[in-house]
């Protein structure tokens, strides 16, 4: 099975249950920006949070990169892959390391300044190669304005333009993204084949991301659309989800870019329907909890229309539904 889900990070979702109109004004694509430049901003000296190594998915290279996250290093842990280095003296490091020598290691330094407790800033001086690869560069750029946030013990930097209502919102999008990432993963393929009723494929030769979402929208005779935000996941990740507000709602469009690219509208519409009837019985107080107690094995009950099976995995209740099969049929758990 082709794994379509390899990210950086697993980050638990707790709380996307805000109501969608509250939090869908906003396009990060089409944002305006209020970064001035590098030199126009001050450091604040009194922000030390960031100082320090600290392990991240990408290389400070590009001012193309959407996002970082930086997680501390562990002293028990070998600490290989790419590294961020912040120095008091606003001068950065950004570094990769591998176990052993047969490798291209990439080392890029520069500045940077943390302007409050949202935003910071980096300007890239220097790049420089060896092992497998060579080519030292000099691009002198603004790599730009980045919203910082942390979760747990990670912190997360999101390319930003300035507005602090529209970054929260950013993550906020991302956030729901990461959560449809885990659902989608789930039912991308039934039985081993790929889910046709939840994911109606077309085959696409765009790979711009606006190019991308519009094909969907056009296969799918969809006019009125917003892109609110676009994911292609971590570095080695084929499948790049985009957000988009339909008739002020949430849909998303999944590009898989493994071979052919292909393009589809995920149709969550069974599961919504599954998700309101959950809520309505857990919001019912007329409802009596009742515990069961088994390890890993399911609760089996006769075929009816009045039972359920239930089953219980590490400590997780997986909510089942129940299917007749014919009598002529034997079925072993």
């Amino acid at each position: 099975m082709k794994n379509i889900f390899l990210l950086f990070l697993s980050i638990m979702i707790m709380s996307c249950s805000k109501k969608q109109n509250d939090l869908i004004d906003y396009n990060p694509i089409e944002a305006e920006s209020n970064y001035k430049g590098f030199n126009a901003v001050k450091h604040d000296v009194s922000i030390s949070d960031l100082y320090g190594t600290w392990n991240t998915n990408e290389l400070l290279l590009s001012d193309q990169t959407k996002e970082y996250f930086l997680f501390r290093q562990n002293a028990a842990d070998y600490n290989f892959g790419n590294h961020l280095k912040l120095n008091p003296n606003q001068t950065f490091e950004s570094f990769y390391t591998a176990e052993c020598g047969n490798d291209c290691f990439t080392t890029s330094k520069g500045k940077y300044k943390i302007i409050d407790q949202n935003y910071i800033c980096f300007y890239l001086e220097e790049i420089s190669r060896s092992g497998d690869c060579s080519g030292n560069t000099k691009p002198d750029k603004d790599l730009g304005l980045y919203y910082y946030y942390k979760k747990d013990s990670i912190y997360g930097l999101q390319k930003s333009s300035g507005n602090l209502e529209q970054d929260k919102k950013g993550v906020y999008y991302r956030d729901l993204i990461i959560a449809k990432r885990a659902e989608i993963e789930k039912f991308y393929k039934d039985h081993g084949n790929l889910n046709r009723s939840m994911f109606d494929w077309k085959r696409t030769n765009n790979t711009d991301e606006t190019a991308v979402v519009a094909f969907c929208m056009a296969q799918n005779k969809i006019k009125n659309y917003e892109l609110l935000y676009y994911d292609k996941g971590s570095r080695y990740c084929t499948v790049a989800i985009g957000l988009v507000k339909v008739n002020n709602e949430f849909r998303y469009v999944i590009c898989d870019t493994w071979g052919d690219p292909i393009v589809c509208l995920y149709n969550d519409a069974e599961i919504q329907k599954i998700n309101q009837f959950v809520d309505k019985i857990n919001s019912d107080k007329s409802l009596k909890v009742k515990s069961l107690s088994f390890v890993n094995s399911l609760v089996r009950t006769r075929s009816n229309k009045k039972n359920i099976t239930v089953s219980k995995k590490e400590n997780e209740i997986y909510k089942i539904t129940n299917v007749e099969y014919p009598k002529d049929i034997q079925h072993y758990g």
